[in-house]
Protein backbone atom coordinates (compact mmCIF):
# COMPACT_ATOMS: atom_id res chain seq x y z
CA UNK A 1 0.00 0.00 0.00
CA UNK A 2 1.31 3.58 -0.71
CA UNK A 3 1.81 6.15 1.79
CA UNK A 4 -0.84 8.22 0.37
CA UNK A 5 -3.25 5.35 0.53
CA UNK A 6 -2.19 4.59 4.06
CA UNK A 7 -2.64 8.60 5.18
CA UNK A 8 -6.24 8.03 3.70
CA UNK A 9 -7.58 5.26 5.42
CA UNK A 10 -6.38 6.74 8.15
CA UNK A 11 -7.93 9.63 8.15
CA UNK A 12 -11.08 8.07 7.40
CA UNK A 13 -10.93 5.64 10.17
CA UNK A 14 -10.44 8.63 12.42
CA UNK A 15 -13.14 10.68 10.21
CA UNK A 16 -15.44 7.39 11.18
CA UNK A 17 -14.58 7.61 14.93
CA UNK A 18 -14.89 11.35 15.28
CA UNK A 19 -18.43 10.65 13.71
CA UNK A 20 -19.40 8.19 16.57
CA UNK A 21 -18.15 10.22 19.06
CA UNK A 22 -20.39 13.05 18.28
CA UNK A 23 -22.96 10.97 17.84
CA UNK A 24 -22.93 9.30 21.20
CA UNK A 25 -22.57 12.77 22.65
CA UNK A 26 -25.40 13.94 21.47
CA UNK A 27 -27.31 10.71 21.95
CA UNK A 28 -26.64 10.68 25.72
CA UNK A 29 -27.43 14.48 26.21
CA UNK A 30 -29.96 15.31 28.62
CA UNK A 31 -32.60 17.32 27.05
CA UNK A 32 -34.26 19.38 30.01
CA UNK A 33 -37.73 19.90 29.63
CA UNK A 34 -38.38 23.27 30.78
CA UNK A 35 -42.02 23.54 30.71
CA UNK A 36 -45.20 21.54 30.03
CA UNK A 37 -46.35 21.10 26.57
CA UNK A 38 -49.39 23.15 25.37
CA UNK A 39 -51.37 20.19 24.40
CA UNK A 40 -50.67 19.00 27.95
CA UNK A 41 -53.47 18.69 30.36
CA UNK A 42 -53.06 15.77 32.22
CA UNK A 43 -51.92 16.19 36.02
CA UNK A 44 -48.95 14.58 37.54
CA UNK A 45 -48.76 10.98 38.79
CA UNK A 46 -47.86 9.88 42.32
CA UNK A 47 -46.44 6.38 43.08
CA UNK A 48 -43.84 4.49 45.29
CA UNK A 49 -41.37 2.39 45.26
CA UNK A 50 -38.67 0.37 47.44
CA UNK A 51 -35.00 0.23 47.15
CA UNK A 52 -34.51 -3.43 46.72
CA UNK A 53 -30.97 -3.73 48.18
CA UNK A 54 -29.85 -1.78 50.70
CA UNK A 55 -26.21 -1.73 51.57
CA UNK A 56 -26.28 0.75 54.49
CA UNK A 57 -28.14 -1.33 57.34
CA UNK A 58 -31.56 0.83 56.31
CA UNK A 59 -35.04 -0.07 54.67
CA UNK A 60 -35.84 2.77 52.17
CA UNK A 61 -39.10 3.05 51.29
CA UNK A 62 -40.71 6.31 49.56
CA UNK A 63 -43.45 7.99 47.36
CA UNK A 64 -42.29 10.45 44.59
CA UNK A 65 -44.63 12.71 42.53
CA UNK A 66 -43.68 12.72 38.48
CA UNK A 67 -44.80 15.68 36.50
CA UNK A 68 -47.70 15.65 33.90
CA UNK A 69 -47.05 14.18 30.55
CA UNK A 70 -44.35 12.37 32.24
CA UNK A 71 -45.02 8.88 30.00
CA UNK A 72 -45.23 10.95 26.82
CA UNK A 73 -41.37 12.71 27.33
CA UNK A 74 -39.39 9.66 27.08
CA UNK A 75 -35.93 11.34 25.71
CA UNK A 76 -36.63 14.48 28.30
CA UNK A 77 -34.61 14.51 31.59
CA UNK A 78 -35.94 16.03 35.10
CA UNK A 79 -34.78 17.88 37.84
CA UNK A 80 -34.86 16.04 41.33
CA UNK A 81 -36.09 17.36 44.66
CA UNK A 82 -35.53 15.27 47.48
CA UNK A 83 -37.73 16.56 50.42
CA UNK A 84 -37.27 14.61 54.03
CA UNK A 85 -39.91 14.08 56.82
CA UNK A 86 -42.16 15.60 54.40
CA UNK A 87 -46.16 14.07 54.72
CA UNK A 88 -47.22 11.29 52.49
CA UNK A 89 -49.52 12.10 49.36
CA UNK A 90 -52.44 9.08 48.51
CA UNK A 91 -53.42 11.76 45.96
CA UNK A 92 -53.32 15.16 44.42
CA UNK A 93 -55.45 18.04 46.00
CA UNK A 94 -56.02 21.02 43.68
CA UNK A 95 -56.70 22.85 47.31
CA UNK A 96 -53.70 21.29 49.49
CA UNK A 97 -50.30 22.77 49.97
CA UNK A 98 -48.27 19.73 50.68
CA UNK A 99 -45.36 19.46 48.37
CA UNK A 100 -46.68 16.68 45.44
CA UNK A 101 -49.81 18.67 45.04
CA UNK A 102 -48.41 22.41 45.01
CA UNK A 103 -45.45 21.02 42.78
CA UNK A 104 -48.33 19.86 39.94
CA UNK A 105 -50.74 22.95 40.33
CA UNK A 106 -47.32 25.60 39.83
CA UNK A 107 -45.96 23.27 36.90
CA UNK A 108 -49.64 23.25 35.55
CA UNK A 109 -49.58 27.06 35.87
CA UNK A 110 -46.52 27.58 34.07
CA UNK A 111 -44.72 29.07 37.38
CA UNK A 112 -42.31 25.70 37.65
CA UNK A 113 -40.61 23.97 35.43
CA UNK A 114 -41.67 20.43 35.09
CA UNK A 115 -39.55 18.49 38.21
CA UNK A 116 -39.54 15.15 39.84
CA UNK A 117 -40.32 14.66 43.78
CA UNK A 118 -39.11 12.14 46.27
CA UNK A 119 -40.54 11.34 49.42
CA UNK A 120 -38.72 9.34 51.27
CA UNK A 121 -40.23 7.48 54.68
CA UNK A 122 -39.42 9.08 57.46
CA UNK A 123 -36.66 7.08 59.64
CA UNK A 124 -34.53 8.01 62.49
CA UNK A 125 -31.61 7.28 63.07
CA UNK A 126 -28.11 8.40 62.28
CA UNK A 127 -26.68 7.25 59.31
CA UNK A 128 -30.11 7.37 57.57
CA UNK A 129 -28.63 10.43 55.62
CA UNK A 130 -25.73 8.48 53.65
CA UNK A 131 -28.05 5.29 52.65
CA UNK A 132 -30.44 7.76 51.22
CA UNK A 133 -27.29 9.25 49.42
CA UNK A 134 -25.82 6.13 48.93
CA UNK A 135 -28.72 3.45 48.18
CA UNK A 136 -31.40 5.75 46.99
CA UNK A 137 -30.35 8.46 44.60
CA UNK A 138 -28.57 5.42 42.26
CA UNK A 139 -32.04 3.99 42.44
CA UNK A 140 -34.05 6.83 41.33
CA UNK A 141 -31.52 8.18 39.06
CA UNK A 142 -31.59 4.35 36.91
CA UNK A 143 -35.93 4.29 37.67
CA UNK A 144 -36.35 7.69 36.26
CA UNK A 145 -35.44 10.31 33.99
CA UNK A 146 -33.37 12.14 36.17
CA UNK A 147 -31.21 15.40 35.41
CA UNK A 148 -27.77 13.90 37.09
CA UNK A 149 -25.53 16.98 37.33
CA UNK A 150 -25.57 18.11 40.98
CA UNK A 151 -27.19 21.81 39.34
CA UNK A 152 -30.41 19.58 39.09
CA UNK A 153 -30.76 17.76 42.55
CA UNK A 154 -31.65 19.27 45.57
CA UNK A 155 -32.14 18.50 49.46
CA UNK A 156 -34.57 20.06 51.52
CA UNK A 157 -36.75 19.05 54.72
CA UNK A 158 -38.31 19.82 57.85
CA UNK A 159 -38.32 19.70 61.46
CA UNK A 160 -35.55 16.59 61.92
CA UNK A 161 -35.72 15.79 58.02
CA UNK A 162 -33.95 19.38 57.92
CA UNK A 163 -30.60 17.72 59.96
CA UNK A 164 -30.92 14.77 57.79
CA UNK A 165 -31.28 16.97 54.33
CA UNK A 166 -28.03 19.30 56.01
CA UNK A 167 -25.81 15.94 56.67
CA UNK A 168 -26.75 14.79 52.96
CA UNK A 169 -25.31 17.94 51.00
CA UNK A 170 -22.45 18.21 53.11
CA UNK A 171 -21.08 14.76 53.11
CA UNK A 172 -22.03 14.39 49.63
CA UNK A 173 -21.65 17.97 48.06
CA UNK A 174 -20.73 16.54 44.40
CA UNK A 175 -24.61 14.91 44.98
CA UNK A 176 -26.63 17.97 45.92
CA UNK A 177 -26.64 21.43 44.55
CA UNK A 178 -28.78 22.95 46.88
CA UNK A 179 -30.18 22.44 50.43
CA UNK A 180 -32.98 23.52 52.16
CA UNK A 181 -33.63 23.79 55.99
CA UNK A 182 -36.88 24.47 57.10
CA UNK A 183 -37.45 24.72 61.02
CA UNK A 184 -34.00 22.56 61.72
CA UNK A 185 -30.86 22.64 62.02
CA UNK A 186 -28.14 20.61 63.71
CA UNK A 187 -26.98 19.73 67.61
CA UNK A 188 -23.84 21.42 68.79
CA UNK A 189 -22.11 17.46 69.13
CA UNK A 190 -22.35 17.87 65.05
CA UNK A 191 -20.56 20.86 64.48
CA UNK A 192 -16.99 19.17 64.13
CA UNK A 193 -18.07 16.66 62.04
CA UNK A 194 -19.83 19.43 59.64
CA UNK A 195 -16.28 21.58 60.06
CA UNK A 196 -14.83 18.03 58.68
CA UNK A 197 -17.01 18.04 55.91
CA UNK A 198 -16.79 21.84 54.63
CA UNK A 199 -12.73 21.85 55.24
CA UNK A 200 -12.54 18.84 52.55
CA UNK A 201 -15.10 20.60 50.07
CA UNK A 202 -13.99 22.88 47.81
CA UNK A 203 -16.10 26.45 48.05
CA UNK A 204 -17.07 25.93 44.45
CA UNK A 205 -18.92 22.67 45.21
CA UNK A 206 -20.41 23.59 48.42
CA UNK A 207 -24.32 23.56 47.75
CA UNK A 208 -26.67 26.64 47.95
CA UNK A 209 -28.27 26.89 51.29
CA UNK A 210 -32.02 28.09 52.18
CA UNK A 211 -33.24 28.37 56.04
CA UNK A 212 -36.44 29.24 57.16
CA UNK A 213 -37.84 29.33 60.34
CA UNK A 214 -40.29 30.53 62.87
CA UNK A 215 -39.96 33.42 65.31
CA UNK A 216 -41.56 31.37 67.51
CA UNK A 217 -39.76 28.09 66.45
CA UNK A 218 -38.37 26.25 70.25
CA UNK A 219 -36.03 24.45 67.12
CA UNK A 220 -34.18 27.64 66.44
CA UNK A 221 -30.48 27.09 69.07
CA UNK A 222 -30.28 23.80 66.50
CA UNK A 223 -30.46 26.24 63.52
CA UNK A 224 -28.24 28.60 65.02
CA UNK A 225 -25.47 25.56 65.60
CA UNK A 226 -25.71 24.98 61.97
CA UNK A 227 -25.32 28.85 60.98
CA UNK A 228 -22.67 29.32 63.16
CA UNK A 229 -20.59 26.73 61.61
CA UNK A 230 -21.32 28.24 58.45
CA UNK A 231 -20.21 31.55 59.45
CA UNK A 232 -16.94 29.79 60.36
CA UNK A 233 -16.37 28.92 57.09
CA UNK A 234 -17.95 32.15 55.35
CA UNK A 235 -20.04 29.31 53.53
CA UNK A 236 -22.85 31.98 51.79
CA UNK A 237 -26.62 31.12 52.36
CA UNK A 238 -29.86 32.50 52.48
CA UNK A 239 -31.46 32.67 56.17
CA UNK A 240 -35.59 34.02 56.22
CA UNK A 241 -36.95 34.04 59.56
CA UNK A 242 -40.65 34.89 59.70
CA UNK A 243 -42.90 35.12 62.12
CA UNK A 244 -44.46 31.46 63.00
CA UNK A 245 -43.92 28.22 65.30
CA UNK A 246 -42.67 24.71 64.24
CA UNK A 247 -45.68 23.21 62.65
CA UNK A 248 -47.35 22.35 59.46
CA UNK A 249 -49.34 26.02 59.30
CA UNK A 250 -45.90 27.69 59.09
CA UNK A 251 -44.86 25.19 56.40
CA UNK A 252 -47.13 25.24 54.21
CA UNK A 253 -47.45 28.96 54.12
CA UNK A 254 -43.81 28.63 52.92
CA UNK A 255 -44.12 25.47 50.80
CA UNK A 256 -44.56 27.34 47.50
CA UNK A 257 -41.48 29.63 47.55
CA UNK A 258 -39.48 26.76 48.91
CA UNK A 259 -39.95 25.29 45.91
CA UNK A 260 -39.25 28.07 43.83
CA UNK A 261 -36.15 28.58 45.46
CA UNK A 262 -35.26 24.93 44.52
CA UNK A 263 -35.53 26.07 40.74
CA UNK A 264 -33.49 29.58 40.83
CA UNK A 265 -30.74 27.05 40.29
CA UNK A 266 -31.90 25.45 37.50
CA UNK A 267 -32.50 28.89 35.21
Amino acid sequence: MSSNKYQVSVKSRLSLILLVVIFNLFACTETFQKEISISCTESGTIGADKVPHPTQGFDISFQYYLPPCYDDLKNSYFPVIYLIAMPSELRLDQDAHSPMSLTDRLIRDRKLAPVILVVPDPTVGYGYHAALAIDLIPFVDKKLNTLTDRRYRGVGGISHGAAIAARMAFQFPDVFGSLGVFSGGIDASEKPTFDTWIDSTSPENLPRVLINIGDQDGIMPYTQNLTSVLDSWDVPYELNIDPGGHNWVFWSAHMESYLLWFAEAWE
